[in-house]
């Protein structure tokens, strides 16, 4: 038996007098946190925990957690100091692969020279460190990000980078409040669900400086269920969820809500109504959030699915971010405002920070619904981790930047694993140039099918060969689809692929791709509306 683990976020509810304690612990728990990890950052930790697959606080232990101030020592609870080692261990495990990275990449440059050009460093770095199949042991995104910075040192220092050591010039930065009560055995938080609520009781600090265990205080609690969530978690394995998480969320006038990640365990779905080999490809992008078609044996059997953010939702964005220009030049002009300067900027960089996880989630949900109403077997997307956007090109390098293709694909991850879904990830190899009919085709940009003139920013695909033309986000899901089919050890474009031949229930011409009306019933294009 699969079993699979869904998170879902409860807000912590206390009484008004009490509400001061959360702060408390969370101030306690993040000077423990800085302070603790500096003194373990070294490489003999990060070595000790990344060569190990053992619980992190079983190694780095509760008694190497303290939390001093002003010279004096102040008081933690033995199993507060556990879920802190645990917190300090994981964040020094995450680091053994980029240390290992990072002297690798050292080597290497060293002999070939500093200034190289990054993707020739890449190819001979992954050509160099693999195993016995011939597979890199690093990603392509973690050595890009890894030889930059090694560029950037090497032109500041202007010295040696084998004389310095991986610790001395990375230094740990928590920027988010995670405390883990995993370790925890109901003796900081009991807790249990009783019908539609979820009963706690949770040991917290009265005050910031905690000298003894006289100054903790055990706090009861209800958190109610939402109904959509007590549906779901009817199915769970266990009434009785795993040990949480708790986290903190700023809301839009800056006040802080303490959440706990209450994590339940499922049975993974087997799809009855599977149909052999049948996929939606998506193709991610940015004026359209995704263009999707789903196949099926190298034929395409449904219209395209178009979904795109409304203009209203587009607009609201480009004058937030025209907002945050102005902010920027007031900033240097106006240093006698530049507290409240900056607290509005980070207003409206949590505002974007929530549009961004709203759409990212509508989207997926919508795709996902389209996958099982289709009972596609598996879904393929562009593994596009390795993108780097060209810059220099202003408005258009900030929205790459800002592009939401990393979310997009851990949701999808996810949702298809909930579902019992494969996803699959394809090489950006020139999807929407290529034709999908004739193959061996690559196609020419036109404006549109009214304007057939040669542009290189035209979003409308023509092949000269066979005459098809179509949207290019279109064309380019076609593409991913025939990718799917590509041994890559083997293959190495997409002109030895399978074309996908005319259909009726797809393209109803083979001079012109579908394009919807509004009168059509079966129209496909959805507009995301987000943001209230």
């Amino acid at each position: 038996m699969i079993s699979l683990f869904k998170n879902y976020h409860f807000k912590i509810t206390l009484p008004r007098n009490k509400e001061e304690y959360l702060k408390n612990f969370k101030q306690l728990i993040e000077k423990a946190t800085r302070q603790s990890l500096e003194k373990l950052w070294s490489e003999e930790w990060i070595i000790k925990l990344g060569t190990t697959t053992t619980k992190a606080h079983s190694i780095v232990t509760a008694g190497r957690v303290t939390i001093e101030q002003d010279g004096h020592k102040k008081y933690l609870p033995s199993r507060v100091r556990m879920g802190l080692a645990e917190r300090i261990g994981r964040i020094l495990r995450s680091q053994y692969n980029r240390m290992r990275c990072f002297y690798d990449c050292v080597k290497i440059m060293e002999i070939v020279g500093m200034n190289e050009s990054v993707t020739k460093l890449t190819k001979l770095i992954n050509q160099t460190f693999c195993d016995r199949k011939g597979i890199p042991f690093y990603k392509k995104v973690l050595l890009k990000q890894m030889i930059k910075m090694i560029q950037k040192w090497h032109q500041k220092l202007n010295m040696d980078l084998q004389m310095i050591s991986y610790c001395q010039l990375v230094k740990p930065c928590i920027k988010k409040f995670v405390y883990s009560f995993s370790p925890d055995n109901y003796r900081e938080l009991y807790y249990r669900v009783d019908g539609n609520e979820i009963l706690y009781k949770i040991r917290l600090p009265t005050t910031p400086n905690s000298e003894s265990i006289n100054d903790w205080e055990w706090v009861e609690g209800e958190i109610p269920i939402p109904e959509k969530i007590r549906e779901r978690i009817n199915y769970s394995l266990n009434p009785n969820p795993k040990k949480p998480d708790m986290i903190t969320r700023t809301l839009k006038g800056g006040k802080e809500q303490f959440f706990f990640i209450f994590p339940w365990e499922f049975q993974q779905k087997k799809n009855v109504q599977k149909i052999r080999e049948r996929t939606l490809a998506i193709d991610l992008g940015l004026k359209k959030i995704a263009t999707a078609v789903v196949c099926e044996n190298n034929k395409q059997i449904s219209k395209p699915i178009y979904l795109r953010i409304s203009s209203r939702q587009y607009q609201r964005i480009e004058l937030m971010y025209k907002h945050l220009k102005d902010i920027s030049k007031q900033r240097s002009t106006k240093p006698q405002r530049f507290r409240t300067l900056k607290e509005e900027q980070a207003r409206i960089y949590r505002k974007l920070e929530r549009i961004k996880n709203e759409v990212a989630q509508t989207t997926t949900n919508i795709l996902i619904t389209k996958a099982k109403q289709w009972f596609c077997d598996s879904i393929a997307i562009e593994d596009l981790r390795s993108f780097i956007p060209k810059s220099g090109l202003n408005k258009w390098s900030r929205r790459l930047n800002e592009w939401l293709r990393g979310r997009f694909t851990q949701q999808l991850e996810y949702k298809s694993k909930e579902e019992s879904i494969k996803l699959l990830k394809v090489p950006p190899w020139g999807t929407s140039n290529h034709c999908p009919r004739c193959a061996n085709e690559k196609g020419e940009k036109i404006l549109s099918p009214n304007k057939p003139t040669l542009n290189k920013r035209g979003r409308w695909f023509y092949c000269p060969k066979c005459g098809f033309n179509g949207d290019r986000d279109y064309i380019a899901a076609l593409n991913i689809y025939r990718a799917c089919s590509i041994n890559y050890r083997k293959v190495k474009s997409l002109k030895d692929t399978n074309p996908i031949p005319y259909m009726e229930i797809g393209i109803p011409s083979p001079d012109c791709s579908w394009r919807g009306t509004r009168n059509d019933l079966t129209t496909t294009q959805v507009v995301l509306v987000t943001g209230g």
